[in-house]
């Protein structure tokens, strides 16, 4: 049985620390319910669904507690509703894929943070031209052909660009974090 922890003498204090920790969580929650239904558009009303669930839920949940993961099953609870209400759509994912996607993706989540501040560590080691068309590419979301043409390059020269720039993050996050034990 799940007990509410009191931070505060105020009601209002606990409801701030709560959406304190929804929106510190949001793009999380996004990329993961991304992940298991596939359409941006419909994850975004998922997210909502699942937001007002959780806001809905909030006395029950333990302060202190794993916010992610217990914001994670409550959007894999709302996706399978959405599952449900959409089963009559031709491309549909079976519901083992969508737990086996919303497992693998929960084992990495603990990971994230640490991911995420490589990342930041990361991004200004690249050299110029890669850091400048990262920035552009999934900062300001930016198209590789604008980027290209902005830049007096062919899409192709911007794509291999970005490509060596993936890369070479890619190296210096997983340099920069320690492995995880992922067979548990």
């Amino acid at each position: 049985m799940v007990h509410p922890v009191k931070n505060s003498d105020s009601p209002e204090d606990d409801t701030s620390l709560f959406a304190d920790l929804m929106a510190e969580h949001q793009p999380r929650l996004a990329g993961y319910i991304r992940a298991l239904v596939g359409e941006e558009h419909a994850a975004k009303d998922v997210l909502q669904e699942t937001n007002v669930t959780l806001l809905k839920k909030s006395r029950d949940f333990t302060s202190g507690s794993n916010f992610a993961a217990w914001s994670f099953r409550v959007a894999y609870f709302e996706v399978l509703t959405w599952r449900r209400r959409r089963g009559r759509d031709r491309l549909s994912f079976n519901d083992e894929l969508v737990e086996s996607i919303a497992e693998t993706i929960e084992t990495l989540a603990p990971d994230y943070e640490n991911r995420l501040d490589a990342l930041k560590n990361c991004l200004p080691l690249l050299p110029g031209r890669q850091r400048e068309l990262i920035e552009r590419r999934y900062l300001k979301s930016e198209a590789v052909q604008d980027i290209a043409r902005d830049l007096g390059f062919k899409a192709n020269a911007a794509s291999q660009i970005l490509f060596r720039a993936r890369t070479n993050l890619l190296k210096c996050i997983n340099q920069s974090t320690p492995p995880t034990d992922q067979a548990s």
